[in-house]
C-alpha cells in the first residue's frame, strides 16, 4: 500500500511536470524536422494502448520479440522470447520463454497472477516481494507512474528529443533510425532514470528493432509481430483452466518483471514445466 501510495505521488508529480512542459513547449515542435513525424506516428498507438486513447484509437496491443545482445544488470535476458499483452488502463501480461519453459507474469486491474508457481515464487522472493501479500491493492495503481488525458497523447513526442539516424536495411527493406531521450529538462526536474534509446521503425510506422541502454544495463529487442486492437479478450488476462497461480496485488509487476528478464533461471529448475506444474 505503501508503494502504492508513492506511485500515485509520483504520477501526480509527472503530470504536473508534463503539463507545464506541454504549455512551454514551442507549437511548431513537430515541424523541426520530418523525424519528428515518424516517430510521432510510431509513438501514438503504443500510447492511446497504454494510456487509453481517444475515439477511434486502440485500446490494446500485443507485441512478440525476441531479446538479442543484453548487458549489465539485465545481461540474462539474452535469447529471450518475450510476448507482452498492455491493454488501457490497468492491464498487462509478460511471457517469457527461454531453456524450455514459460513464465508469466499477468496484471488485471488491482492484483496479479504468476505461473508457474514455484519458479515465479523464488524470483519474487529474490526481487523482495513479500509473496505472502496475496490481496489485491486497495486502488489500481496505473501501469506506469503517469495519467494522461486522451487529448494529450498527441503532445507527448514533444518532451523526447530525437535524433535521425539515417535509413538502415532490415530484413530486405528500409528502415528509419532514430535516437530518443526525455528532453533533459524534463528528465531533471521529474529525477527520472538516464536512459539512451534507439529504434528502427519501417514503412507502417512499426518498430522492428529497439535498442536501451542506461547506467548499467542495455538491451537490444527484436519486434517480430505488433497488432493492435480495440480490445482484447477477457481470457487474455486468465491463466490457463486449472492452472495453479500465484496471486500478488498488481503493484508488485514492475519489480517481478525486472527480476524476471535479469535472472534466468536454469533448466531443470523445480516448477518450471511449460504447463505450469
Amino acid at each position: 500500500m505503501t508503494q502504492h501510495i508513492r506511485s500515485r505521488r509520483q504520477a501526480g508529480k509527472i503530470a504536473g511536470c508534463l503539463a507545464a512542459f506541454f504549455l512551454a513547449a514551442p507549437a511548431g515542435r513537430g515541424a523541426e524536422g520530418e523525424i519528428y513525424d515518424v516517430f510521432a506516428k510510431a509513438l501514438a498507438p503504443i500510447a492511446s494502448s497504454v494510456f487509453g486513447g481517444a475515439a477511434g484509437q486502440p485500446g490494446a496491443m500485443v507485441a512478440e520479440c525476441s531479446v538479442g545482445e543484453a548487458t549489465g544488470r539485465l545481461a540474462a535476458a539474452r535469447g529471450m522470447k518475450l510476448r507482452l499483452a498492455v491493454q488501457a488502463p490497468d492491464h498487462l501480461r509478460v511471457d517469457l520463454a527461454y531453456n524450455g519453459m514459460v513464465l508469466t507474469a499477468c496484471r488485471a486491474g488491482k492484483e496479479l497472477w504468476a505461473a508457474p508457481v514455484e519458479t515465479m515464487r523464488t524470483l519474487a522472493r529474490g526481487a523482495g516481494i513479500d509473496v505472502d501479500k496475496t490481496s489485491p491493492d486497495a486502488d489500481s495503481p496505473p501501469l506506469i507512474p503517469l495519467a494522461l488525458d486522451p487529448q494529450m497523447l498527441v503532445f507527448l513526442p514533444v518532451v523526447f528529443d530525437v535524433q535521425d539516424l539515417g535509413t538502415e536495411e532490415m530484413a530486405g527493406a528500409p528502415h528509419r533510425g532514430m535516437k530518443f531521450a526525455l528532453m533533459p529538462e524534463l528528465k531533471k526536474s521529474i529525477k527520472a532514470e538516464d536512459f539512451d534509446a534507439r529504434a528502427w521503425i519501417n514503412s507502417e510506422y512499426q518498430p522492428r528493432r529497439v535498442t536501451v541502454q542506461g547506467a548499467d544495463y542495455s538491451l537490444e529487442v527484436e519486434v517480430e509481430k505488433m497488432n493492435f486492437a480495440a480490445k482484447l479478450p477477457p481470457t487474455a488476462w486468465e491463466p490457463a483452466e486449472n492452472q495453479e497461480t500465484l496471486r500478488l496485488p498488481a503493484s508488485a509487476l514492475n519489480e517481478l518483471f525486472e527480476k524476471m528478464l535479469a535472472e534466468k533461471l536454469p533448466a531443470g529448475f523445480p516448477g518450471q514445466g511449460l504447463d505450469g506444474n
